[in-house]
Order: structure tokens, then C-alpha cells, then sequence
């Protein structure tokens, strides 16, 4: 690698940052909380990376693969586990300090890519001492919200299928609640909070990251990310050119109770069936009393194979396992 190309700082810079994941169920607020963490002059951050979901976790599935081959071809021949492990933290690490390259004094290297939620133990087999924020949002919302994409912007990954949603939501905020099984840096926040009483959140997140602020810079924060200010172009918001999305209809009302005018009682039920056990151990309240038959017989229709309640148990089971079995993250 040429000189001028070189990224990686020497291990003491490297040691004296933290790296910090967002992650959480698409369409939860994890772009909101990035821009609202990205305000302080000591966080360097990008867009979404991918770079676990999309790069280095690819990797690690083709060595495995060919490590069960047991053929005389591939890597595997020439590299051992701990030296391509190494490899890829190399990689990651490379990423990350490119990122805080753009801010030399950060201490903070913010990266965030919601479906990073599902790699929790391949980042901390290669970053031991990496720190998670997931951000959890009223299912209900995230199902009407992901629907909404789905007819829009994100028609290329996002569904339209209620039942769908919510299984997703489900799967991806029990994965994401296991990370607090796997490290002491875990931090869990409310997207209903940051509304609610955003100031104290927010200012709860800084002091957690060791990036203490008072509650009138978090105010002031607050009041810079409005949705009104980032739909008028986001002036004098830091980093805001940077993190804009430019999708139409990216941007939508900032409520957590929208839902209530967006989906159909059926869908509401439907929501809070598949996903109701897990919405109140979050602390989200259920509006039905009771499941229709209605919506008994859809549940039944769409997951035949097995209900439910297996296929939701067999998701989250084999995500984390698979996970786990990937990376073999040590106690930490």
C-alpha cells in the first residue's frame, strides 16, 4: 500500500477510540439516532457500511463452507482460523479508522447498519472491545413504516406482508437484546424516549459512550434534527450532508403513534399476536384484548408449516446460533 494511502493508525490511536454500533429492526430510528449522536465533535461517523452484513460476514461464510468441504482446495489449505480470523479484523479495523480519519481528534468511531443486529458475534470475535446501541421501536410502528417503504423507496427490500414484518421485528430485537448476553458495552434506548424526553435520553447515551454533555447541548440537538429542519434541507445540522437520505418519503411524521391511523384493526391484531409476549417485556402496552378469529385463521393460513410460534423460535434460535458458531466470541 502506498503511503498516501495508508489508513491504519498506530495501536495506541487505535486503542484510545471506541467503536461504536447502531444497530436495531429496519425503520426504528437507527438513522435518527445517528444523526443525533453525530452532533457531538468527538463522533466520527459515515453512511451505512455494511460492512459486516455485506462484506466481511460473506467472507466468513465462503471460509466455513470450504472448511467443511474437506476438500485439498481453498484457503483453508494455506491459512489456519486464527490467521484469517485476523485477516478480517485487519479489514474491519482498516474501515473503521477510515471513517475516523475525517474527524483525527474523535474519540468516538460511530458506524451504523441495522442488520448488523444479526452479527453481533462475528464484530465481537474480531473487535472484542466494540460498544452497541440498539435502538427498539413500538413494533406496530415499524410494521406500518416498513409497509410505507415497501410501496416506495425500498420496494427492492422491504415487504408489505404484515405477518411478515412482525416476524422480522421479532427476530431482530431478540437478537438484538442477546448482545447484552455477550458484552457489558451494550446499551438498549427507546425510540419512544427520544421523543418523550429526548434531552435526558440523549444525554444518557453521551455519558454511557464517556462523552458526558449537558442537557442544553442535547436540547440543542434535539432541536437542530427535527424532521421539519431535514426536510428543509438540514442547515446547521453537523454531519447532515454526510447522513442525508435522499429517497422520497425516507423522512416520514416522527410519532409513535401513527400506527394507530395506518394500520387496520385485523393488522393491529396480527402485530400483537406474533410479536406481543416480547413488545411487553420492551414495554410497549397491547390494545386487543383479545385475538379475533380472523386473525387467527390468517396466522394459521400464512404459517402452516409449523405455527407461529415455531417458525419465530426457529428464527431467533438459528440466527444467534449460526452467529455464535461463526464466530466463537469469547467471554467477555
Amino acid at each position: 500500500m502506498r503511503p498516501d494511502t495508508q489508513v491504519r493508525p498506530d495501536s495506541h490511536e487505535m486503542m484510545s477510540r471506541r467503536y461504536v454500533f447502531i444497530v436495531g429492526a429496519q425503520r426504528s430510528g437507527t438513522s435518527w439516532l445517528q444523526l443525533l449522536l453525530a452532533q457531538h465533535r468527538s463522533v466520527a461517523t459515515t453512511p451505512e457500511t455494511h460492512l459486516f452484513s455485506g462484506y466481511v460476514g460473506q467472507l466468513v461464510r465462503v471460509w466455513e463452507g470450504y472448511k467443511s468441504y474437506r476438500q485439498d482446495i481453498g484457503m483453508t489449505r494455506l491459512l489456519s482460523d486464527d490467521e484469517f480470523y485476523g485477516l478480517c479484523a485487519t479489514f474491519a479495523e482498516t474501515v473503521l479508522e477510515k471513517i475516523a480519519s475525517s474527524h483525527p481528534d474523535a474519540t468516538v468511531v460511530l458506524e451504523k447498519t441495522p442488520d448488523h443486529v444479526c452479527h453481533a458475534p462475528l464484530i465481537l470475535r474480531l473487535m472484542p472491545e466494540a460498544w452497541f446501541v440498539h435502538i427498539i421501536r413500538d413494533p406496530r410502528s415499524v410494521v406500518s413504516s416498513v409497509a410505507v417503504a415497501a410501496r416506495s423507496w425500498a420496494s427492492d427490500w422491504a415487504s408489505t406482508n404484515v405477518l411478515q414484518n412482525a416476524l422480522r421485528w421479532r427476530s431482530e430485537v431478540a437478537l438484538g437484546r442477546q448482545i447484552g448476553t455477550l458484552t457489558r458495552r451494550y446499551y438498549e434506548v427507546h425510540y419512544e424516549d427520544l421523543l418523550k424526553d429526548g434531552a435526558q435520553t440523549l444525554a444518557n447515551i453521551f455519558a454511557w459512550l464517556e462523552l458526558p454533555q449537558e442537557l442544553a447541548f442535547c436540547q440543542a440537538a434535539l432541536a437542530a434534527c427535527r424532521i421539519d429542519r431535514m426536510r428543509e434541507g438540514g442547515k446547521h445540522i453537523r454531519e447532515y450532508e454526510l447522513l442525508r437520505r435522499t429517497q422520497s418519503g425516507f423522512l416520514r411524521k416522527g410519532r409513535s403513534d401513527g400506527w394507530k391511523e395506518e394500520l387496520s384493526p385485523t393488522a393491529i391484531a396480527t402485530v400483537e399476536y406474533v410479536a406481543g409476549d416480547l413488545m411487553q417485556k420492551c414495554g410497549y402496552s397491547l390494545s386487543t384484548n383479545r385475538i379475533g378469529s380472523l386473525v387467527k385463521a390468517r396466522v394459521a393460513m400464512q404459517s402452516r408449516l409449523g405455527g407461529v410460534e415455531r417458525r419465530i423460535n426457529r428464527m431467533v434460535g438459528f440466527a444467534f446460533r449460526r452467529a455464535s458458531s461463526l464466530a466463537h466470541p469469547s467471554t467477555l
